[in-house]
């Protein structure tokens, strides 16, 4: 039990290094089977790194601050806006459910893929439409933003009406 706990974990950080190095910490202290089963709470979970390490190197949490600061506002309301897709994103979805009177589509694709090359988003070139996604680390994160902005409950019912017109054009076909 305690090897698949401890091969659940890596994925379960979506391999990021720091993560991994937080989650290593608090094993001896919890137990891996603690550190595994409480990875929904990983921004609670994963703190106090070395304490020689910068102050954004010792907390998950503390690390997305410091590179969702970094971002032009556009940019972080996009990447807020997709963290309503819990699986895969296209172009369409991302400017049907991203875009709105003040960011417009093109600019959409724009922050995403800017999104995609400051490592926020990734993407899967592997189908004839490009698919992208946030990790799960990522979109846990902006999903905490979203909710603080008060966009949840309309970015959630785009993405509703986006899929049910997307169902019912493809039930048409």
């Amino acid at each position: 039990r305690s090897e698949a706990n401890t091969a659940a974990i890596c994925p379960g950080l979506d391999g990021i290094p720091l993560a991994i190095g937080l989650a290593a910490a608090r094993a001896p202290a919890l137990g891996v089977e603690v550190v595994a089963a409480r990875l929904d709470d990983r921004f609670r979970l994963l703190t106090g790194g070395h304490r020689t390490a910068l102050p954004r190197h010792q907390t998950l949490r503390a690390t997305l601050d410091w590179s969702y600061d970094l971002l032009p506002e556009t940019e972080r309301v996009v990447l807020r806006r997709l963290a309503v897709f819990a699986g895969g994103i296209t172009l369409e979805s991302a400017s049907a459910v991203a875009g709105d009177a003040d960011i417009a589509d093109s600019d959409v694709v724009d922050r995403l893929a800017n999104l995609v090359t400051k490592s926020l988003v990734t993407s899967d070139g592997g189908h004839p439409v490009v698919h992208y996604r946030l990790l799960d680390t990522t979109r846990a994160y902006a999903l905490e933003k979203l909710t603080e902005t008060g966009e949840l409950e309309l970015l959630a019912r785009r993405h509703a009406v986006y899929h049910r017109d997307l169902f019912e054009r493809a039930a048409d076909e």
